[in-house]
């Protein structure tokens, strides 16, 4: 896949008013949302627009879902649920493996290089040791 999967989707061509109904409800604006989903139910790329428009569109049809339906699947993949185990964000992995070289005595600099983070960073690391 390139790395502009943009490039590869299958709406390119396609009317952009496609994917932005000209009505909120009613059958027309169904008729447009069916249309729109049918170009993302054959894309290529559809995952990668998934992905990408659920913090970049907030309106219109993209990923083969509508802006109500990607806020709600975001919501659902946020929310905390029964028996699952919350994974770490990696800025979360770089703070505990900055605060375990800190507490190893290496150096503020040291830890700022090896953690790609600002020197006031590790200085906050630091204080929370401390703390």
């Amino acid at each position: 896949m390139s790395a502009d999967w943009r490039a590869q989707a299958a709406c390119v061509g396609e009317d952009p008013e496609l994917f932005f109904p000209v009505v909120e409800e009613g059958p027309l604006c169904e008729d447009q949302i069916a249309a729109a989903k049918a170009v993302c139910g054959r894309c290529p790329v559809r995952d990668a627009c998934l992905q990408w428009s659920t913090t970049h569109i907030h309106v219109g049809i993209a990923g083969g879902l509508t802006a109500e339906e990607r806020r709600a699947a975001r919501a659902e993949s946020l929310a905390p649920r029964p028996g699952r185990i919350r994974q770490p964000s990696p800025r979360e992995d770089i703070r505990a493996a900055g605060l375990a070289l800190l507490k190893r005595g290496e150096s503020n600099q040291d830890v700022a290089v090896r953690c790609g983070v600002t020197d006031r960073t590790v200085e906050r690391w630091r204080a929370a040791i401390s703390a």
